[in-house]
């Protein structure tokens, strides 16, 4: 087992989502200036985007090893991949709701709900296109929400979950449907439709 999460990259995520929660504490409200494709121009808060980079290292991790002798020699590897992105996920709702209890620090809850949510949204890719392609998704998908997702008012569209509110019931049931979602497919069906950025040997 201590073998199967060291190559699931788990040693390397841990750390990158506590940094991740770390850094939403101490930078709060620091934006990224967007220029604007539709509606208003605005900026991308950094606490919006840091979930991206745990996201992609477990990404990372669970398309490590050859997907085909993984099915052979590995019993349910699906079900085990869902159990480590739901204790991912749980991973990052914990400490954020102590962060907010305890400092009273919202953008933490606004990480974890894009932390959850960015990786539904690559689990759905990479059932579809594969893992490559889905970490480019889920890092240009907060950066298409901040250029696209604003209404005239400033506010975000109901669509740009990631862009929402922290305390959006709406953003965190879209969150939450993707990724359950994302965990249905992962369970169902390791190896991807396409895959237009596999690596050929």
């Amino acid at each position: 087992m201590i073998w199967w999460l060291k190559a699931k990259n788990v040693p390397a995520v841990l750390p990158a989502l506590f940094a991740v929660h770390l850094m939403a504490v101490l930078v709060r409200q620091e934006a990224i200036p967007v220029p604007a494709v539709v509606g208003p121009s605005g900026g991308l808060l950094v606490t919006e985007i840091l979930g991206v980079l745990p996201v992609v290292l477990l990404l990372h991790g669970l398309d490590r090893g050859d997907t085909a002798t993984e099915e052979v020699a590995v019993r349910h590897s699906g079900r085990r991949n869902v159990v480590l992105c739901v204790t991912f996920a749980l991973l990052a709702l914990v400490p954020a709701a102590g962060i907010q209890l305890l400092w009273d620090r919202p953008e933490a809850l606004s990480l974890a709900r894009n932390c959850v949510g960015f990786l539904g949204s690559a689990l759905i890719v990479r059932a579809v296109l594969g893992a490559g392609a889905a970490a480019l998704c889920v890092a240009a998908l907060p950066l298409a929400c901040a250029a696209a997702g604003r209404r005239p008012g400033g506010s975000a569209q109901p669509w740009a979950w990631p862009i929402q509110e922290p305390l959006s019931y709406l953003g965190a049931g879209e969150a939450i449907f993707l990724f359950a979602l994302g965990c249905a497919l992962a369970a169902w069906k390791n190896r991807p439709v396409l895959d237009p950025l596999a690596r050929t040997t």
